[in-house]
């Protein structure tokens, strides 16, 4: 999780929401990866990541130890991709009260998903995460955040709000 807040302090640096992410096997690092874009829907750290080690022919499999770490709870978009990947645990330090997916249940979901299990561990360094979270809430010109956008979230960083946890 380390390397994951690293690339969130990266992201932070030059504005963008301080997400990032690691796929390691053991503890081998595959790759890094962080939030690249403000307000892009495309390039979050688990994308960015992912394309770093699963583009072009690998030899990674299910059988091998593959976690994810990020710094923030997985949307949709991340999840799914992760489910397809040959990722066997996830790791996240902040859970997302306002987009977040690692807690979806696959009831009547195709069966290869169902036959895929994932190890979920959620709060890892969590206020580690939540201050950098903060401290781009404060600081960011983003129309999205300054607008009041994902309101859910907001609150969950200013301490204000429930956290939903798997």
């Amino acid at each position: 999780m380390g390397f994951a807040l690293e690339e969130a302090r990266t992201a932070l640096e030059v504005g963008h929401l301080p997400v990032g992410a690691v796929v390691a096997l053991g503890g081998k690092v595959l790759g890094r990866g962080r939030k690249t874009m403000a307000s892009n829907h495309l390039d979050h750290a688990e994308m960015n990541v992912f394309r770093s080690v699963f583009t072009g022919p690998y030899s990674l499999s299910r059988s091998d130890p593959i976690t994810l770490y990020v710094t923030l709870e997985p949307c949709i978009m991340c999840w799914g991709t992760l489910r397809h990947l040959p990722i066997k645990r996830l790791v996240y330090a902040m859970p997302d009260a306002y987009g977040g997916c690692a807690s979806i249940e696959f009831h009547g979901h195709p069966p290869r998903h169902l036959s895929r299990p994932l190890e979920v561990l959620a709060g890892v360094r969590q206020e580690e995460a939540r201050l950098l979270f903060l401290q781009f809430l404060e600081t960011t010109t983003e129309p999205f955040w300054v607008n009041g956008g994902a309101p859910e979230f907001v609150a969950q960083v200013r301490g204000r709000g429930n956290s939903h946890a798997v």
